[in-house]
């Protein structure tokens, strides 16, 4: 017997053991249930309507070491919540709006879709939103009472 032969002697157990154990393919119904139950673990959750409604108030500029971030607008601005979606209207005269999706908890993060360094994080609790907004070094307190009923 050549060594190679008596290297494949020895090695053909050790083959079959490891192809012993191998799952059988499942039949067309169990893949069936397999994935109607992974349709089902991937359904979205219900979007958080609770905080639904018109937010409005100003905005203050955070102290500014550079003194380069200009000041906070004087009027108002206006947070819409709408099925869980957030939409800050930023710059009225321009309709730059921000975007979020709004947490079971209140928490929302709204941003700009093209640059995600202008953004506005903060809570929505007790008919109020209170956060911040931060557009590259500048930094402003974000206070906004719910408007209506």
């Amino acid at each position: 017997m050549t060594p190679r032969t008596l290297l494949l002697a020895l090695l053909a157990p050790c083959l079959l053991a490891a192809c012993a154990n191998e799952t059988t393919i499942p039949e067309a119904t169990d893949a069936a249930v397999g994935r109607a139950a992974a349709t089902a673990a991937s359904t979205p959750a219900a979007p958080v309507t609770a905080f639904d409604g018109s937010y409005g108030g100003r905005m203050t500029l955070n102290p500014d070491r550079t003194r380069a971030c200009p000041a906070a607008a004087q009027e108002d601005r206006t947070i819409t919540v709408r099925q869980g979606r957030a939409s800050f209207l930023i710059e009225p005269a321009v309709r730059h709006v921000l975007t979020g999706a709004v947490g079971a908890s209140g928490d929302v993060r709204m941003s700009d879709s093209l640059d995600r360094t202008i953004a506005t994080t903060g809570i929505f609790a007790n008919d109020r939103f209170q956060g911040e907004h931060r557009n590259g070094l500048c930094s402003y307190t974000v206070l906004m009472n719910k408007r209506g009923g």
